[in-house]
């Protein structure tokens, strides 16, 4: 009999803190968040800044379609004498964006014989862009060739290669 009272009051003891589960505990209250179901919010603890290695860039447009095609001159356009015949010159015109200020140069490797003296140069002596936009820039390369031995080409060629023009870029000696 015993048990059955203690089992009683047990039963009982559960019903009653069951019943007062929903009500606040004196001096407490409960806390609702909008309609249920709710889920927590993300909240802004930390901002930090992020920094990237960010090198020297450079960039010729279509340099694949590019090319110097010499044709024959007079000889007083290029600043030259009859004595220095034949003449040939030629100029191209390239689009090239950096993000520091560059400077072009350029340099020829003849191939084969028939080019002697020549002379690589930028129009106007204008070599160098400012590359603070990261727009395009418009520089325009020029060679001119005289004294040359077209004697020495196997046949006579619309496309005859006889060299190769590199372009080269640097940024500003100094600070």
């Amino acid at each position: 009999m015993a048990k059955k009272c203690i089992i009683a009051l047990a039963v009982s003891a559960l019903i009653f803190t069951s019943a007062q589960a929903g009500a606040p505990a004196p001096g407490g209250s409960i806390k609702r968040d909008g309609d249920w179901p709710w889920s927590y919010k993300a909240i802004d603890l930390c901002t930090m800044p992020v920094y990237m290695d960010v090198g020297h860039y450079v960039q010729l447009k279509e340099c694949h379609k590019r090319e110097i095609k010499l044709v024959q001159v007079d000889c007083s356009t290029i600043g030259k004498d009859s004595g220095d015949f034949p003449c040939y010159s030629d100029c191209e015109d390239i689009e090239v964006r950096a993000n520091f200020p560059a400077i072009f140069g350029a340099s020829l490797s003849k191939i084969g014989p028939i080019l002697q003296d020549t002379s690589v140069y930028w129009k106007d002596d204008h070599n160098q862009i400012s590359g603070s936009t990261g727009d395009w820039e418009k520089l325009t390369i020029c060679l001119d060739a005289w004294n040359a031995e077209i004697w020495r080409a196997a046949e006579p060629a619309e496309n005859a290669l006889v060299g190769e023009l590199t372009i080269n870029v640097k940024p500003p000696d100094g600070p």
